[in-house]
């Protein structure tokens, strides 16, 4: 398949100006990164602060989640019919007026709407800026380019609690919402000059009605598994938003018109995005309950403080940047199987190092155990996500970015729903049995991406 660029000409000018335009497209990423990780370490505070409790204050992590997944399709094809510029710009200001919100706000509801806002405002952001990073790098670029945006992205993640921590012991919880108002700011500026017209598509059909049904369905999905940690499989709170999301869901497949497809068959069926897809999903698996349950892990087994926790998390954080930003020289010296398949081997074996080593052992032993799987996440995180893309046409990216994005996410909340229910079951939070146990299974889950990579032999490198 011919891809359709939007190339800018290597003179050492425009080369110097893309690699800039980059940076900016990361900056609203490192942003959101920060935030949707920071914030969790906040919950305490917050509620203290607004009169809800620690619990309740925790719907603000959920709604955040579920206002991320929902609409990423939606925007998808918007992106691709209006292009992806107008609204990755709308992006990072919603992001901003949320953040302000979030930062102001006297109030737990207004305080919900700004974290539902920054939600949306994420998907925006994420969707469009990889469907940037995709029309403005060519082929050779475009893995280097992801492996930097999806390790900067990648490192704001892992340091947001460790951050979110040190701004809150310094002067308060509305100061981490409030440093988003500079970085945004300065982004918008950054994207509003540096950012090209981008490739669009004036005649993609965008069927509303079909995709907020389908929004209710994922919305309601993820928020009934999400659910699953704090009231378990059974609870009212997480059967009912299931079954309204199933229902939605299966009213999508009958609303749907036979000729105008969901995802378009130049996506879905093209072989690249499905291997980039897969192997993505599964490592998300194994990262997912690495970066969630090994920190409530280190907290309430071993006893360290969440600053400590967060400096701990740097042995997964920095390896990763590493892993994200060597991952495009690897696929261009050694070809896309090798970045996948040994970024998914990586990931396994600092997995297994963290089952054999439990979080009571020496700290250097579990500090391996992250980096190993840190550095592998990145080469893999960084090269699922360029291999899903690179073959796409770039006036289809938007699209591809989304469902990307949005089965990751559900891979994600998948996995911390299960290996927390697995958890408990076997002797609750408070022993290594069981967190032992569901490490052991993300392990084997993230090696099935090894054999899945091979299949991109049959695909020139």
């Amino acid at each position: 398949m011919f891809r359709q660029m939007t190339v800018i000409a290597p003179s050492p000018v425009s080369s110097v100006r893309m690699w800039v335009t980059l940076i900016a497209l990361s900056a609203p990423i490192l942003a959101l990164s920060v935030d949707m990780n920071g914030v969790v370490v906040l919950l305490s505070d917050i509620g203290g602060d607004l009169n809800v409790t620690a619990t309740a204050a925790g719907a603000i992590v959920t709604v955040a989640s579920v206002a991320f997944a929902a609409p990423l399709l939606l925007i998808g094809r918007a992106a691709d019919r209006f292009g992806s510029r107008p609204l990755l710009l709308w992006g990072v200001a919603l992001f901003w007026v949320a953040s302000a919100i979030c930062a102001f706000t006297q109030s737990f509801s207004l305080l919900m709407v700004g974290r539902t806002l920054q939600g949306v405002a994420s998907a925006c952001c994420l969707t469009t800026s990889l469907a940037a990073i995709d029309a403005i790098f060519d082929r050779r670029r475009q893995p280097i380019a992801v492996g930097i945006w999806g390790g900067i992205g990648g490192l704001g993640g892992a340091v947001g609690p460790l951050i979110a921590a040190l701004i809150a012991s310094m002067w308060s919880w509305r100061a981490f919402f409030g440093v988003n108002l500079a970085i945004l700011a300065v982004a918008f500026v950054a994207l509003f000059f540096l950012v090209p017209n981008l490739p669009k598509d004036s005649t993609r059909p965008l069927p509303l009605l079909l995709l907020v049904v389908l929004m209710i369905g994922i919305a309601g999905t993820i928020g009934g598994i999400q659910n699953v940690a704090s009231g378990g499989w059974f609870a009212g709170s997480t059967i009912l938003p299931l079954v309204v999301g199933l229902l939605a869901l299966l009213a999508v497949w009958f609303l749907r018109e036979p000729n105008e497809p969901l995802i378009l068959p130049s996506v879905s069926g093209n072989r690249s995005f499905r291997v980039g897809t897969s192997v993505a999903t599964l490592s998300n698996w194994g990262s997912g309950v690495v970066m969630v349950l090994v920190p409530i892990a280190l907290q309430t087994i071993r006893g360290s403080s969440v600053a400590e926790m967060g400096w701990i998390f740097l042995g997964f954080s920095a390896p990763f940047a590493v892993g994200g930003a060597i991952s495009g020289p690897w696929i261009n010296k050694l070809g896309r199987t090798s970045a996948l398949g040994v970024g998914s081997l990586l990931l396994t074996v600092g997995t297994l190092v963290l089952v054999f080593s439990g979080v009571m052992s020496p700290l250097v032993y579990v500090i391996v155990g992250l980096a190993i799987a840190g550095f592998g996440n990145g080469v893999v995180y960084s090269a699922a996500t360029s291999v899903a893309l690179v073959d796409v046409d770039t006036k289809n990216a938007g699209e591809a970015s989304a469902v990307l994005s949005m089965i990751r996410v559900i891979g994600l909340a998948l996995a911390v729903a299960v290996s927390t229910s697995v958890m408990s079951r076997f002797d609750g939070a408070s022993g290594q049995a069981g967190l032992r146990i569901v490490l052991l299974c993300s392990a084997a889950i993230t090696a099935v991406g090894i054999p899945v990579a091979t299949r991109l032999r049959r695909v020139s490198n």
